[in-house]
């Protein structure tokens, strides 16, 4: 019975090391946090310590380390990059293959030219690292995003020494650290939660921020309540994946992203970086150039810090990413912009802006922008507004969330939620009560039931009709399109003019016959419960026939239309008085 209980005990034993050498085994070697203490050990025992309490291999050449030398260390839970920093300092270096770290001489080959700077951006009043911070020069446009453990790692020209660092994170405050030479180039760096900012102007004498915080321990600190820039909560990659533009979003509740950010966000997989979406969510600088050009949204002058820098100039080979652009910016397929873009943007197939557009944004296929201020949007495509739009919308489909008095849409498609101005195009929808909509059904004095939509608003807006006729000798059917206005009269009361064009078909046992039909309408419109009205008026009519219709019929086609005797009639055509009436399904 023992032996039972004891297999499903061992078992259970093994079970648990494999779940905890498993979630050992996913965090890199170099972050896995150890605890060790050494007096006076040997060099190689201290490695084998090190690898053992870490799980991994150390590969290295003999010849590399003095065997006999002797170190004295005592550390807790800190990283294993820590631990090696402490022991060798500059002069060995590491690559991880595998579960093997291998150590190597630390060359000097390009020293002269640039170093390697790299540690952790931690937060000491919370106790922990910070992922997802930017480092980055203004200069040379050099710049890192720490990883997941808060580690970092930056290439700077030794050439611009004494070199100032910038370090942004939303929530911390800006932390600023001057670099005077390539002595250490290993720092760790802290950002401490949103409080009265501090300057740093002159440089400091070695690599450490020692100096900083012994200047902050001398002034007093009143911890306020947090406040996020734009009142956005820090960045979440909600999808883990790449993205055009930064997603703002709570981390316990993406239900509250709007539609137009989970655009950019599906968007941005495709073309930028998630440095450079971090970059241009964290970094608030005012960051310029005169000239930007790229080959792709990361390879470029301006380098994964594109999407936080403004220029003059942006010239985009294929496709390019920017923060914002002042005078012009042309791309041989497509432009990205996070922020505005003022003056001209032309691309070969399309252009996306975060921000506002104040100028031409032109392109063959699609113009994307989240306001249009005064300006055109000009495209054989389609053009898109996710807010507001105060300038001009002209293509083939339009849409706007918002449209402005100096607003105007012109399209074969005019699509948008609210509107104050009028949009002239084939079709046009206005989802509020801005808009004017109307499905009715009538029947005119040749007993033709019709069906139409009307859609617009009521300055100007488009018709759709059918109608059918089997009462006649001959079936008779029609379909049109035409245009109207409505005014808005007392208690109830609404009038429309409408001027419609339809094209007739009346069939026989051979032949059906053609014919347009253009009349103009005025009706009246009452109100007889929420949703509902009648409709009825007078409507001048003019019938044109086919010549080719008269030669071959033997009586002359649509006959008796109307019933009775018209005011003017010919061989081809006829003008008459009729009427309609019906009911209407009326918009809110």
């Amino acid at each position: 019975m023992i032996a039972y209980y004891l297999k499903y005990i061992a078992f259970i034993i093994c079970f648990l090391l494999l779940i905890t050498h498993s979630s050992l085994g996913q965090i890199p070697i170099l972050e896995r946090n150890i605890s060790v203490r050494f007096n006076n050990d040997r060099i190689t025992e201290v490695l084998d310590v090190i690898a053992d309490e870490g799980d991994f291999y150390f590969s290295y050449n003999s010849n590399l380390i003095d065997g006999d030398k002797r170190i004295d260390l005592a550390v807790t839970n800190r990283p294993v990059r820590d631990v090696l920093k402490q022991i060798f300092g500059t002069s060995i270096s590491y690559k991880v293959r595998g579960q093997y770290v291998i150590l190597l001489k630390n060359t000097t080959e390009n020293q002269n030219l640039h170093f390697i700077l790299s540690g952790y951006i931690v937060a000491p009043d919370e106790g922990i690292k910070l992922p997802d911070a930017s480092i980055y020069e203004k200069t040379s446009l050099a710049s890192a995003v720490s990883n997941q453990y808060g580690f970092y790692k930056i290439k700077l020209l030794t050439k611009k020494f004494p070199i100032r660092l910038s370090i942004s994170k939303p929530g911390y405050e800006r932390q600023v650290v001057w670099i005077k030479n390539a002595q250490n180039d290993y720092l760790n760096i802290e950002l401490i939660s949103e409080k009265k900012a501090i300057v740093y102007e002159t440089p400091f004498e070695d690599n450490s921020i020692e100096q900083m915080e012994a200047f902050k321990r001398r002034h007093q600190y009143i911890e306020p309540i947090p406040v996020f820039k734009d009142n956005r909560p820090p960045f979440v990659d909600a999808a883990g994946d790449e993205s055009f533009h930064p997603v703002f979003v709570s981390a316990d509740s993406l239900a509250y992203r709007t539609d137009w950010e989970k655009f950019k966000d599906e968007v941005g997989k495709f073309f930028v970086r998630r440095s450079q979406r971090i970059n241009a969510f964290n970094i608030n600088d005012t960051l310029n150039q005169k000239l930007q050009v790229s080959l792709l949204p990361f390879l470029g002058t301006n380098r994964l810090l594109s999407g936080s820098i403004i220029n003059d100039f942006s010239i985009n080979i294929l496709m390019g990413y920017s923060g914002g652009v002042r005078k012009l910016e042309v791309g041989g397929l497509l432009n990205g912009v996070h922020h505005d873009v003022e003056g001209v943007q032309i691309a070969g197939l399309g252009n996306v802006v975060g921000g506002e557009v104040r100028g031409l944004q032109m392109s063959t296929l699609l113009n994307i922008t989240g306001n249009l201020g005064r300006g055109l949007q000009l495209s054989s495509g389609i053009n898109l507004v996710a807010n507001t739009a105060n300038g001009w919308q002209v293509g083939l489909v339009n849409f706007a969330q918002n449209v402005g008095k100096k607003g105007k849409q012109i399209g074969l498609l005019n699509i948008s939620e609210t509107t104050e101005s009028t949009p002239f195009g084939l079709l046009s929808f206005v989802s509020s009560s801005d808009g004017y909509k109307r499905l009715e059904l009538t029947v005119d004095e040749n007993e033709t039931g019709s069906v139409t939509f009307k859609t617009g608003v009521r300055k100007f807006y488009n018709i759709l009709t059918i109608g059918y006729n089997f009462l006649r000798t001959r079936e008779l059917f029609s379909a049109g399109y035409g245009i109207g206005r409505a005014y808005e009269m007392n208690h109830g009361w609404m009038l429309n003019t409408d001027l419609v064009a339809n094209v007739m078909v009346e069939y026989d046992a051979f032949n059906p016959n053609v014919g347009t039909l253009l009349k103009f309408d005025v009706s009246f419109e009452k109100q007889i419960a929420k949703n509902a009205a009648i409709t009825f008026g007078p409507s001048l009519k003019a019938l044109f026939i086919d010549r080719y219709n008269v030669a071959t019929w033997q009586s002359k086609p649509f006959s008796r239309m109307p019933t009775y005797t018209p005011l003017f009639a010919t061989e081809h055509s006829t003008f008459w008085l009729g009427f309609q009436m019906g009911l209407r399904i009326r918009s809110k």
